[in-house]
């Protein structure tokens, strides 16, 4: 029977129970087989009584192995893991020592004389010399000590992740020639195939550890020759374990190597995936990463269901639908949001809405009182108006009136009571009545079985709302949190947003971006994981003229405009319409000029750009610009705001010295458009136009080109990620 046990992390004796004045009734664990123990008197005779611990629940005698004479393991309980695991090894085959002189070195814990193969077990600090110089005298498999460590079964993958600890063991693995195993305390055993280090975040935290396949017991006496040289007794204890390694579901990938291996891991985990009822899963995308690819695979894999597929840009239907053409996808529907909202509406009220684009110049035909008021006055009640239809908070206009305004509006009133009388439509006032009425809620559990939700961050608090509350069909939303740039009209961060049983997976590979433009990028940004998929480069170059057709990128109309007075055989996006609401702004703004509220409704400083301009001005920069315009076929240079070129890519992008990288998703936006070579307006980086040569835009030598930029050389070995 036991004369001594372990209670917190300390070997006692029955001495100690009263030395200590420990508890007799404490639960204290075992040091040979880690089970519990109990302690009790037993009596023996009359008078005589003894005091020992014991195995509870079992049979008369069978505790009676756990005992180990205590003067070979006290003050030693950091190392009974090794002492124990030697004990079981066949005694001529234990501790295989080196003669040298007059001293002895100790080789290997265990060893097979057929086979020529030895087995360490490895607790304390090893120096790579050390593990070198044992593998030169026998073939030798390691088993190393994590019992402390923080270790984890993913169940995305079905691997395990093991902190690296704080030692030298980082190291001395790498050298290791044969099999490394980990010793867990749990069932299951680690091998670590690849001695690689990997920053990885989990739980909410950042950690380095090593990624290992997960084995059993006898399987690693099958790969050594613990086999051999195991005593049955050994062999058959650790497969005793009953408690098992701790699950997580998912990983994220935050070095190079841990985002290459996960992002593989990842889109086989989606493709894979049975979508459950309310089941919500988010894809956060890096750009180029080829989701829209992912969502008409999706698609085909799960050819049975019926799919709603949702985006809020209208460009980006049109492009889907044109590929389900292409790709013969019949079973995915299209919409934007709003044309969604429209089609519900018509079906749940049987009214076909004539819809009002409701602005200042518009809002007079509604409130008649408005028709001869100020513009300021006319633009007040519109905004307020489009700011209640988007208030997930109030589903009344009274209730948002007091709260937010401080008093009652009665004109706003009387304007959602014309919604709710039929009497006028907004694509905003539609969304409002199909949330609150909760008219979505029937219409899509009978009409889909899925949702697709593409670029998710460009949606809005109302948006999102409905989605999760008027839904129980299972939603996957897609999207990148470094391109959300529409801010300024209410879009939010879906990811940050979404509930906290959502289960979130990201793909890092782009697909778009070759080094060392791709690894520029990563640098640039806090938290940005992209790693590239191609194996072509993606140059960057600083202040100089592209040598064939290209497109350039502006933060601002302002700069677009001017910039496109000095430049010759150009094309620019959306022109015609764009010029002549830059006429009746600058007509409005000479007339009412706007508030700040106001002026923050623009994405960029056209207001005040227009303002400084005469009448004859703004005629004279159009009519230079009309001069250097030609088709968009012909066009040198075409030209566009980072806005409207999200989503979009080229071969050749110049980014204009407006866009900034303190506004650091618009700066992403734009430098994640270039397949072969961006070029930089500004001095943000350290290239310089001496280093841009005709020969390096040749389009046939691309993926061949051995040219690197020497400039950006020292990027090669920076590794921002590292911890």
């Amino acid at each position: 029977m036991p004369s001594y046990a372990i209670k917190g992390n300390k070997l006692i004796t029955v001495e100690d129970i009263y030395k200590f004045n420990i508890d007799k009734s404490s639960k204290f664990i075992c040091f040979h087989c880690e089970k519990n123990l109990h302690f009790r008197q037993s009596r023996n005779g009359d008078n005589n009584y003894t005091e020992h611990f014991f195995h509870p629940n079992t049979k008369k005698g069978t505790h009676i192995e756990c005992e180990i004479p205590l003067d070979m393991i006290k003050n030693k309980t950091d190392n009974k893991w090794h002492d124990i695991l030697s004990s079981r090894l066949i005694e001529n085959n234990r501790e295989i020592v080196q003669q040298k002189e007059n001293s002895k070195k100790h080789i290997v814990d265990g060893f097979d004389f057929k086979t020529n193969r030895g087995i360490e077990f490895q607790h304390s600090k090893i120096s790579v010399e050390d593990i070198k110089s044992r593998d030169k005298v026998s073939e030798i498999d390691w088993i190393f000590d994590v019992e402390k460590q923080y270790v984890r079964k993913v169940k995305v993958g079905n691997f395990a992740i093991c902190e690296i600890p704080s030692n030298n063991w980082e190291n001395a693995v790498k050298v290791c020639k044969n099999n490394v195993f980990l010793y867990t305390k749990y069932k299951q055993w680690l091998w670590l195939k690849n001695p690689k280090s990997y920053h990885i975040e989990v739980e909410s935290k950042r950690r380095n550890v090593w990624i290992c396949k997960i084995i059993t017991y006898n399987e690693i006496l099958n790969m050594t020759c613990l086999k051999d040289i195991m005593t049955d007794e050994g062999k058959n204890f650790y497969n005793t374990r009953e408690l098992e390694i701790e699950c997580v579901k998912i990983i994220y990938g935050r070095c190079v190597k841990s985002m290459t291996f996960l992002d593989g891991v990842h889109r086989k985990y989606i493709k894979r995936h049975k979508f459950k009822e309310n089941e919500k899963i988010a894809i956060k995308s890096v750009a180029g990463s080829g989701k829209t690819t992912t969502l008409l695979d999706l698609a085909k894999i799960h050819k049975k269901k019926k799919i709603l597929y949702l985006a809020f840009n209208k460009s980006l239907i049109q492009e889907i639908r044109s590929k389900l053409w292409t790709e013969k996808i019949k079973n995915m529907s299209c919409y934007t949001f709003d044309s969604l909202m429209r089609e519900i509406f018509i079906k749940k009220k049987g009214i076909t809405p004539d819809i009002t684009d409701l602005r200042p110049q518009t809002i007079g035909r509604i409130i008649f009182w408005l028709q001869n008021k100020s513009f300021s006055l006319k633009k007040y009640y519109s905004n307020k108006f489009i700011e209640f239809c988007k208030q997930i908070n109030y589903s009344k206009m009274k209730d948002f009136c007091l709260n937010t305004l401080g008093k009652e509006k009665p004109i706003l009133m009387d304007m959602w009571s014309k919604v709710l009388t039929n009497k006028f439509f907004t694509f905003d006032s539609i969304r409002k009545i199909v949330e609150v009425e909760h008219l979505a809620k029937d219409y899509l559990d009978s009409q889909y079985d899925m949702i697709f939700i593409d670029e998710a961050q460009d949606f809005d608090p109302l948006m999102l709302k409905m989605l999760l509350d008027d839904t129980t069909i299972p939603k996957l939303f897609v999207g990148d949190s470094k391109q959300a740039i529409y801010e300024w009209r209410g879009a939010i961060n879906t990811f940050e947003n979404l509930p906290k049983d959502s289960f979130i997976i990201e793909f890092y590979k782009t697909f778009r971006i070759g080094n060392p433009a791709c690894e520029f990028i990563r640098t640039k940004f806090d938290d940005c994981w992209i790693i590239p998929g191609v194996n072509y480069k993606t140059k960057i170059y600083d202040n100089c003229i592209p040598k064939g057709k290209y497109v350039y990128l502006f933060r601002s109309w302002r700069r677009l405009l001017t910039t496109a007075r000095e430049t010759k055989s150009i094309w620019i996006h959306n022109y015609e319409h764009q010029i002549e609401f830059i006429k009746k702004l600058h007509n409005k703004l000479k007339r009412f000029p706007l508030t700040e509220e106001e002026k923050a409704g623009f994405a960029d400083d056209l207001p005040s750009f227009l303002l400084k301009l005469s009448v004859d001005e703004l005629e004279n920069l159009q009519t230079d610009i009309q001069t250097n315009l030609v088709n968009k076929e012909d066009a040198e240079c075409k030209m566009y705001t980072v806005h409207s070129y999200k989503g979009l890519e080229h071969n050749i992008i110049r980014i204009c010295d407006d866009v900034k990288l303190e506004e650091e998703n618009i700066y992403y936006v734009a430098t994640t458009r270039s397949r072969k070579q961006l070029i930089f307006d500004i001095s943000d980086t350290d290239y310089s136009e001496s280093d841009y040569s005709e020969s390096d835009y040749s389009e046939s030598d691309y993926s061949e080109s051995e040219y690197i930029n020497k400039h950006f050389a020292k990027l090669k070995s920076f590794n921002k990620l590292s911890f």
